[in-house]
C-alpha cells in the first residue's frame, strides 16, 4: 500500500471538488440562490405632453439578474387611472419578461405623477416601484370652470362670463348646449376659435322659483373629436 500525507490528501479532495463545480458558476459555499429584478429601461419615465382623454401605454422589460427563479406577486397602482400587467409570473435566472403600463388621462389636467409597485422576491424590500410623469393639456380650457351665481333672485337675470381657450391644433366651434335647469341660457361664440385663441361664453340665469341650494349643470357641445361635450357645474 502507499502512504499519503495529510497535505496530499486535502489537496486531492480540493481538486475533486473543483472538478464537480459547474463551469461559470460563481455561487459561494453557504450562500443561498437569490432572484434579482432589474427594469432594463429604468424605474422612471415621462409620457411628456399629452391631451386630456388620451390613453397612454408603455412596456418595460423585466430581467432576472439573480441565480434563483424570480416570482412576481401582486401589482399595486396609485389610482384607478393606471393599469399594469406582467407577461410572466415566473422568470428563470437570466430570463426576461415585461410589464405593460397604461394611463388614462381623462380626469386630469396639468402635471401628473403616478406609481406602479411590483411585488416580487427579486428585491430586498419585497417590491420595486416604477414612477411615471406626464403633462396633461386640456384642449378646451374654461375660466372659470363652473357657473357660480351666489346672489341669484327669482325673475331677475344674473350674468356670468366665461373665457374659452382653444389649446388644440384645429379651430374650435361651440355648437350648442343642453341643460335641465330652467331659466339658464348660454350665448356661445358665433365664430370658430382658432388654435391658441380665446372666446367668451355669456351665461344668463333667471330663476323661476326660490331654492336654498342649487347644484345643476349644463353640457356645451363642440366640434372637438376628443371632447364632443364640455360639462359646466352650476351653483
Amino acid at each position: 500500500c502507499m502512504v499519503v500525507s495529510p497535505y496530499e490528501r486535502e489537496r486531492a479532495m480540493a481538486l475533486a471538488i473543483l472538478i464537480w463545480v459547474p463551469a461559470g458558476s460563481q455561487q459561494k459555499p453557504g450562500v443561498k440562490p437569490a432572484a434579482k429584478l432589474v427594469v432594463l429601461e429604468g424605474t422612471q419615465f415621462d409620457f411628456g405632453k399629452i391631451y386630456r382623454g388620451s390613453v397612454m401605454e408603455r412596456t418595460l422589460t423585466l430581467k432576472n439578474a439573480g441565480t434563483d427563479t424570480l416570482v412576481m406577486g401582486n401589482i399595486g397602482v396609485s389610482c384607478g387611472c393606471t393599469g399594469a400587467m406582467v407577461t410572466a409570473e415566473r422568470i428563470p435566472p437570466g430570463g426576461t419578461g415585461s410589464v405593460r403600463i397604461t394611463f388614462n388621462s381623462k380626469n386630469f389636467t396639468g402635471p401628473v405623477h403616478k406609481t406602479v409597485t411590483l411585488n416580487s422576491n427579486g428585491d430586498s424590500l419585497g417590491y420595486t416601484t416604477i414612477e411615471f410623469t406626464a403633462s396633461v393639456i386640456d384642449e378646451i380650457g374654461l375660466n372659470p370652470q363652473s357657473i357660480i351665481v351666489p346672489g341669484a333672485e327669482v325673475n331677475k337675470t344674473s350674468t356670468v362670463m366665461l373665457t374659452v381657450t382653444n389649446n388644440g391644433m384645429t379651430p374650435l366651434s361651440l355648437t350648442g348646449f343642453r341643460t335641465q335647469l330652467k331659466g339658464l341660457v348660454l350665448k356661445l361664440p358665433p365664430d370658430p376659435i382658432p388654435p391658441g385663441g380665446t372666446g367668451e361664453i355669456r351665461a344668463e340665469f333667471t330663476p323661476e322659483a326660490p331654492a336654498n341650494m342649487l347644484t345643476e349643470g349644463v353640457f356645451v357641445t363642440t366640434n372637438n373629436m376628443r371632447h364632443p361635450e364640455v360639462y359646466l357645474q352650476v351653483y
